[in-house]
């Protein structure tokens, strides 16, 4: 990673301002840097966004295609372009890792494996030289996003922790297609490079997959945690659970999201809303502590299943919606606590007020007779 310094050392007066509108330019991720995947190490970059743009793999609504393109849109919204300090963890990713966007993989919408294909070789690509950050996309690239990130840095043995609605575990996906979006962690786990006992799944409901698929997930030591026992257990006992398995004999570990683990209310541009899902306060927080957790020169991330034409404030994907907005805003929430991984910090330095919060006491009671 970078060496520690100022944001203006790493991108120059961009870090603080910029006088270009938000609607021109080129809509690279936070209007980035772009970067040719070939380059990173010669760029000295950290951390290479990718869009993974397919969705030939879904198996209800298509529409995932344009997920890279909506969040990438929705990201340029904010300004500063490059500076973005948390005012609740107190850190800016932008002031410690160089960022580059590097396009997206190469897809053809009438060949869905060779697609697959060419998405792992492209996260491949950039794993040899940075942390890939994947912009999808249906859930069926995390597969190729796994297994080109595990071959270029020699894992054998990884650990993952899935945010989804679905279990996508099942044999043959939801249509017998074994590379379908439905199926993605079994091909992870028939790899032989993850154990059952280092994946934990957060979020599950509604009414697939079928018993026997979580029957043979138990057998297999996999763990799971509802989207009700979200709702009703401590976050940090599930993010200290679902790390120390991830972690437990692994050499990397990998973190999915996928957007339909939300509630559908928050997150209505996906595929396969399913009511009842976490609200973002949850998700967030539960993802900034997983990954401060974390080794961020052993780890990954993908985000998928954004699908713009259902989200009911994106006619155009001009400026991005609610559901791409929330994506974009958990891989700069990543990028956040990687930062502090990388600085052994569990917390930054928020600007705090000067008084505790909550009443002080020293005000004067009211008397009864005024």
């Amino acid at each position: 990673m970078t060496d520690e310094g100022r944001g203006e050392e790493i991108y120059g007066e961009k870090y603080k301002e910029s006088n270009e509108p938000i609607f021109s330019g080129i809509p690279t991720f936070l209007k980035l840097p772009e970067a040719d995947r070939d380059e990173l190490a010669e760029e000295d970059v950290d951390i290479g966004i990718i869009g993974a743009p397919l969705d030939t793999a879904t198996t209800i609504r298509p529409g995932t295609r344009y997920g890279p393109r909506a969040v990438r849109a929705a990201s340029t919204v904010p300004s500063p372009p490059y500076e973005h300090f948390n005012i609740e963890t107190g850190v800016d990713p932008f002031d410690h890792f160089k960022v580059a966007d590097t396009g997206d993989a190469a897809v053809t919408p009438g060949d869905t494996r060779q697609s697959q294909l060419n998405i792992k070789d492209a996260v491949h690509e950039i794993s040899e030289q940075a942390t890939p950050i994947v912009i999808g996309g249906d859930h069926s690239i995390s597969y190729p996003d796994i297994k080109g990130w595990a071959e270029a840095n020699d894992y054998e043995d990884i650990g993952l922790i899935h945010f989804d609605c679905h279990a996508d575990t099942g044999e043959d996906g939801l249509t017998g297609f074994e590379y379908d979006h439905g199926a993605w962690v079994k091909r992870v786990f028939d790899e032989g490079i993850m154990a059952g006992e280092n994946y934990t799944l957060i979020g599950p409901r509604g009414f697939w997959p079928a018993p026997d698929t979580y029957e043979g997930m138990r057998d297999a030591g996999m763990k799971w945690y509802t989207s009700m026992d979200v709702e009703a257990m401590d976050l940090d006992d599930i993010v200290q659970d679902a790390v120390e398995r991830a972690q437990d004999g692994t050499d990397a570990v990998w973190l999915s999201f996928d957007v339909d683990v939300m509630e559908p209310a928050y997150c209505p541009g996906t595929g396969e809303p399913e009511p009842g899902g976490l609200v973002p306060r949850e998700a967030i927080y539960m993802v900034r502590e997983v990954v401060k957790a974390l080794d961020p020169d052993e780890f990954g991330f993908d985000v998928v299943e954004v699908a713009p034409q259902f989200d009911v404030s994106d006619s155009s994907s001009y400026n991005g919606g609610i559901t791409s907005g929330f994506a974009n805003r958990l891989i700069i929430e990543v990028m956040g606590s990687m930062t502090l991984a990388d600085k052994g910090l569990s917390e930054g330095s928020p600007v705090r007020p000067k008084e505790p919060l909550g009443p002080t006491g020293t005000a004067e009671a009211t008397s009864d007779d005024d």
